[in-house]
This record gives C-alpha cells, structure tokens and sequence, in this order.
C-alpha cells in the first residue's frame, strides 16, 4: 500500500487522538470514565505490602496508600471489620474533604468528614505516616463510620 500525504497526516490524527485519550478516541467517549470501586477480592494473593489503591491528595498531604495490610490494619482489617459498598467513596470524600484531623500517636492522624446528614455521626479515616520499607508511607491502617456513641478520645459530636 502506497501512503500518501492526506493517508498519512490521517494516520498521525488517529495516533495522536488515541495518546492524548489513553488509547480510547475522544469521539468515542459518551462519559467520563470513573475509578473502579475498592473489589472485596482486592488482596486475595497478595502480600501485606501490596497497594490496593492510591487516594488523591488534600494539601499539604501527598498521595497516600491503601495497602493490604492484615487482620489488624490496611485493606484486609478494613474489609473484615468495616466494609460496605460504599468504603471506597467514603474513604476518598473524606480524604479529600476532611473537616478536621485528630493525632493517633504513632505518627498516625484521623481524618474526619462530618458532613454526614445530621445527628448520623462522621467518617473517620486514619492514615500511619510511619516509613514502610523502601515504599514510601504504611498509609490507611483503618477506616471507618462513626455515630455519636462510638466517638473516640473526648470528641464530641456536633448538637443535633
């Protein structure tokens, strides 16, 4: 096959439309595509170490991990403890929209989201800045939904 000037700059569109998108052309795209939730089975296999997801930052805060973890913290703790559909969400609403943060001890810190529909507690994400091996943070040791009875370390819960 012969290229010629118009086949070619043709070719060099439909390259750069699939680089610029990801591999996916724009004109094909009906809606944004959005991050797969958290998947119950997301550690089956893999080692503590291992980062299940990245949650986006909140200045100052870089990215942090979701690691696998054990029965005790990280992604397997948060599942066998305090999983529902929605864990995924919330733990990212509330890294990104904390209303306030709490020291652990430990070099941990409670991110708190307390936007919830009032009188029905806060979302608490807890995250370890403790070095882990060569790979950056520990991350999400735990997270999870409060009500006004489980609040923890003198906090109180705004008036209904």
């Amino acid at each position: 096959m012969k290229l010629t000037m118009r086949k070619t700059t043709k070719i060099a569109a439909a390259l750069g439309a699939l680089i610029i998108s990801g591999g996916v052309s724009t004109t094909a795209q009906a809606a944004p595509v959005q991050p797969a939730a958290l998947s119950p089975t997301a550690c089956n296999g893999q080692t503590a170490g291992h980062i299940v997801k990245w949650y986006a930052p909140h200045v100052p805060y870089a990215l942090v991990p979701l690691r696998c973890g054990s029965s005790t913290w990280g992604f397997n703790h948060i599942h066998s403890k305090h999983w529902s559909a929605h864990v995924d969400e919330d733990i990212a609403n509330t890294w990104t929209y904390f209303t306030s943060t709490v020291p652990q001890g430990g070099n941990s810190i409670a991110f708190i989201l307390r936007d919830l529909a009032p009188c029905e507690g806060q979302f608490r994400v807890v995250v370890q800045f403790n070095s882990y091996g060569s790979t950056g943070i520990k991350g999400i040791i735990t997270a999870y939904h409060e009500n006004s009875i489980t609040l923890h370390r003198g906090e109180v819960q705004p008036a209904c």
